[in-house]
């Protein structure tokens, strides 16, 4: 078992993810990423100390992710935003956010009634009583007052970054909305950090990382997969996981259906970001706030993780897209509309400042009419061969799904090789 030849495509999340849990399984994968670096879109650029993910990034304690760094001793360097003192924005007014509501007093603009009947579907859906598989999210927003589904679909949108109440699977949505309940964490230094400690773990445990190895093919030969790098001859395995995107993973399989219906049915999770470098961050009307009528988000990130010089910050602004909306530079003059209105004065302490059109957060969410069910992690036309990624598995949403679906093709693959059937 020591000696098996897996291959890892992908060095994102879900790559690393994979590698570290082949190499805790005793196992030495080799692990092929295509740039430079390690990590994907879980990168940090670094700019006079400000530390820029690509769009605002948080993990989930209880998450996936988080429970498998745990599993190989490592921990998530960073701190929990205080959403509890974050405003709710209806159009040009802002009111506290909603989330502690009681049934004795109201939270304005809601009255008396709706805040009640908040405070009661909050506690169903903690309980797990909301939601169901092959429903629509709105087929339960739809049944409650307007302003109330419009504070449950807001905080669906900020922990799932999906903006589509009428297409996302209603169970799913709402266990996400749960898995919020215990907070998030803003990772000091970034994600670099995260994916810096991953690929440690993974090389301590003897995978081996090969940065700039482009794979450019993967042929089925025999028994085992022949694996093609850009300029090299190929080399021999006797597994493979794909932990890249589903276009990439059908080029690299083309005669498989199983990855060509999962690719084909595949709907990308996008927003566009503004992420700001303040200079000076006085003179705030809050450090956190979510559009309740426009699938928008604010929240300086360095209030609590360290993203940021001394006395400067760094603040995220993002604007959900629906399935099928194109990006428009009117997001951008929304997203900066938002910041004058809770953020006075910084356009004049911008020191850097970072724009994402169109990002694609995740390849894939969970909808309504497919079961809340994502495409599998055993590629069943293809033996030996293994998906991971946020497109992929039943389990958890954005880098949850990443890390969730890479530990199950770790553990798939470690038995295809040792002979142990499915």
């Amino acid at each position: 078992m020591k000696d098996a030849q897996i291959a890892i495509v992908g060095g994102g999340i879900a790559g690393l993810v994979a590698a570290a849990a082949l190499a805790r399984r005793g196992l030495r994968p080799t692990l092929f990423e295509a740039a430079p670096d390690i990590g994907g879109r879980a990168q940090t650029r670094t700019l006079d100390d400000f530390h820029f993910n690509q769009g605002p990034h948080a993990i989930y304690p209880r998450g996936a992710l988080n429970r498998e760094l745990r599993s190989l001793g490592l921990s998530v360097p960073g701190h929990a935003p205080r959403v509890q003192d974050g405003l709710a924005v209806w159009g040009a007014e802002a009111h506290a956010l909603p989330v502690r509501p009681t049934a004795d007093r109201a939270a304005p603009p809601l009255d008396r009634s709706d805040t009640a009947c908040l405070a009661d579907t909050f506690a169903r859906i903690a309980a797990g009583e909301c939601g169901a598989s092959g429903a629509p999210l709105r087929a339960f927003t739809g049944a409650l007052p307007t302003k109330v589904a419009a504070v449950i679909e807001a905080l669906v949108r900020v922990s799932s970054y999906t903006h589509a109440p009428e297409h996302i699977d209603g169970k799913a949505a709402l266990d996400q909305l749960r898995l919020s309940f215990s907070g998030v964490v803003y990772v000091d230094g970034g994600w670099r950090e995260l994916t810096s400690q991953l690929a440690d773990a993974a090389t301590a445990g003897g995978a081996v990382l090969q940065r700039e190895h482009a794979v450019v093919a993967i042929h089925r030969v025999r028994q085992g997969w022949q694996v093609e790098v850009a300029g090299q001859a190929p080399a021999p395995f006797e597994a493979v996981v794909l932990a890249v995107p589903p276009a990439a993973a059908r080029g690299l399989l083309p005669g498989s259906a199983h990855i060509a219906a999962g690719a084909g049915a595949a709907q990308p999770v996008r927003a566009s970001c503004l992420d700001l470098g303040l200079a000076s961050i006085a003179d705030a009307v809050t450090d956190f706030a979510l559009g309740m009528e426009a699938p928008t988000y604010l929240s300086l990130h360095s209030a609590v993780a360290q993203l940021a010089p001394p006395g400067q910050g760094l603040l995220h602004l993002a604007r959900y897209l629906a399935p099928d909306e194109a990006p428009r530079a009117a997001h951008f003059e929304e997203l900066e509309h938002l910041a004058d209105q809770l953020r006075p004065g910084w356009r004049d302490s911008v020191a850097h400042r970072q724009r994402l059109i169109g990002l694609t957060v995740a390849h894939d969410y969970p909808r309504w009419r497919r079961g809340g069910r994502r495409t599998a992690v055993v590629v069943a036309d293809a033996p030996g061969a293994f998906l991971a990624g946020d497109w992929v598995g039943d389990e958890g949403m954005l880098s949850d799904a990443a890390a969730a679906s890479a530990v199950l093709a770790a553990r798939e693959a470690a038995a295809f090789i040792a002979g142990v059937p499915a």
